[in-house]
């Protein structure tokens, strides 16, 4: 039985006590990355996020394949402009996380806590971008 995305994002909200849950991927016509689904946004800015592929959370995980983990936002690499998700969100910890998708990009879990919080380890978050990565193969072969 194919699940839909917004019952995936619940229940890897209810499992980590995530704040917020949202899902990125690549946007081809924009040559973007766009937020294309959000559990528990606080306001409805993620669906109109377009960054460059590189940039922002999202472009960085896809750009490098790699989770990006950041306690602490206050300790980012770049300021906090340049992470438009985080700051709309009023975010203050996060891990982001690669989903492999036939897509050439792939797509982006990003786990998010608006208060301070433990971080989900590196077992966990494996387990959950594979519970993710799932229904994007049953997305893709349905179209």
């Amino acid at each position: 039985m194919r699940r839909s995305l917004e019952e995936l994002c619940a229940n890897v909200a209810a499992d980590t006590d995530a704040s917020l849950v949202a899902i990125a991927e690549f946007h081809p016509p924009s040559k973007g990355v766009r937020w294309t689904y959000a559990d528990r946004p606080l306001n409805d800015r993620y669906k109109r996020m377009n960054v460059m592929y590189g940039k922002g959370v999202a472009g960085r995980v896809l750009q490098t394949g790699t989770a990006f983990r950041c306690e602490n936002v206050a300790e980012l690499p770049l300021p906090l402009r340049e992470y438009p998700i985080v700051l709309s969100e009023k975010i203050s910890a996060f891990v982001a996380l690669p989903v492999a998708t036939s897509s050439l990009f792939g797509a982006v879990l990003f786990i998010a806590y608006r208060s301070s919080h433990a971080l989900p380890d590196k077992g966990m978050c494996d387990r959950l971008a594979s519970y993710i990565q799932t229904y994007f193969q049953e997305r893709e072969a349905v179209e």
